[in-house]
């Protein structure tokens, strides 16, 4: 009687399964491998018209929905010779704690007191140009959980010479959360002051057929591993947030490979979405 042969581990895995040479719908792609969509090529493209002009911008949009990777393209692609980038992630919620990270990353040494290291980081931007030859760019990401008085210690570290120069700029990204906050009557000198804001928009249903093929295609697929249903049920459950559509594709190659089958079709989705724990057919719980 012959033994049936048991695959070896390596065999099992996903990219096996699918004959992938990597792995799609991850999320540590490099800003020079993403998928661009009609949103956010609309996002760079202004973005580049807005360091003309320099200042203040603002840029929202859902959570996942491809902010920071597009910021990360943008910074990218600047000229070195012309730009120095500053980014500041995780921004602390305390207007003092903002300024000893800012301090640290433009290689200050935080003070003792607030009004120390605000003088300190003014003065570092503000003769930047000067010193080095490069326009300083602020880069805040996740700046939603910004308060209003940091928010206007913001405002403050840009005036400068009664507002007649701009010594360096500032790109702030952020959920629409942060809208509510510069709605606030002590943030209005804030608001008006930013000369570019765009809201990054979600996929719409053409952004994510492409969205998938893209993923699928540099994964070394070649053979079209989901059906055009499957896809139009994976928009409708993820509202077009490619982060949603990472994780809910990501369970749908799994749920096949654990059901030995090498495409996923609209039924397939539907089941996967209706026991998935976080999203119903439509749209999150």
């Amino acid at each position: 009687m012959n033994t049936p042969t048991v695959p070896k581990p390596e065999q099992r895995r996903l990219k096996a399964h699918f004959g992938l040479a990597g792995l799609p719908f991850r999320k540590n792609v490099g800003a020079h491998q993403m998928f661009d969509s009609q949103s956010q090529r609309e996002l760079l493209a202004g973005l580049r018209y807005w360091l003309e002009v320099q200042g203040l911008a603002l840029v929202t949009g859902p959570s996942g929905a491809g902010k920071s990777i597009t910021l990360r393209r943008f910074v990218r692609e600047l000229p070195r010779d012309r730009y120095a980038v500053f980014r500041v992630g995780q921004i602390p919620t305390t207007a003092s704690g903002f300024l000893r990270s800012l301090c640290r990353r433009l290689g200050l040494k935080p003070r003792l007191h607030r009004s120390d290291m605000f003088d300190d980081a003014q003065r570092c931007l503000g003769a930047w140009t000067d010193q080095h030859g490069t326009h300083p760019l602020l880069v805040l990401d996740d700046a939603e959980g910004m308060t209003a008085p940091t928010l206007d210690l913001l405002r403050r570290l840009t005036a400068a010479e009664l507002d007649a120069e701009t010594r360096f700029s500032v790109l702030l990204a952020s959920t629409e959360t942060l809208l509510n906050t510069l709605r606030e009557p002590l943030l209005e000198p804030l608001a008006n002051r930013f000369t570019y804001v765009a809201a990054l928009r979600s996929f719409s249903i053409e952004d994510t057929r492409n969205y998938v093929r893209f993923h699928l295609q540099s994964a070394g697929a070649h053979d079209e591993v989901f059906s055009d249903a499957a896809v139009t049920a994976l928009f409708h459950a993820s509202k077009g947030v490619p982060r949603a559509i990472n994780q809910i594709a990501l369970q749908a190659l799994i749920h096949a490979a654990v059901h030995g089958v090498e495409t996923v079709d609209a039924d397939r989705m539907k089941r996967v979405l209706h026991v998935h724990p976080l999203y119903r057919l439509g749209g999150k719980r």
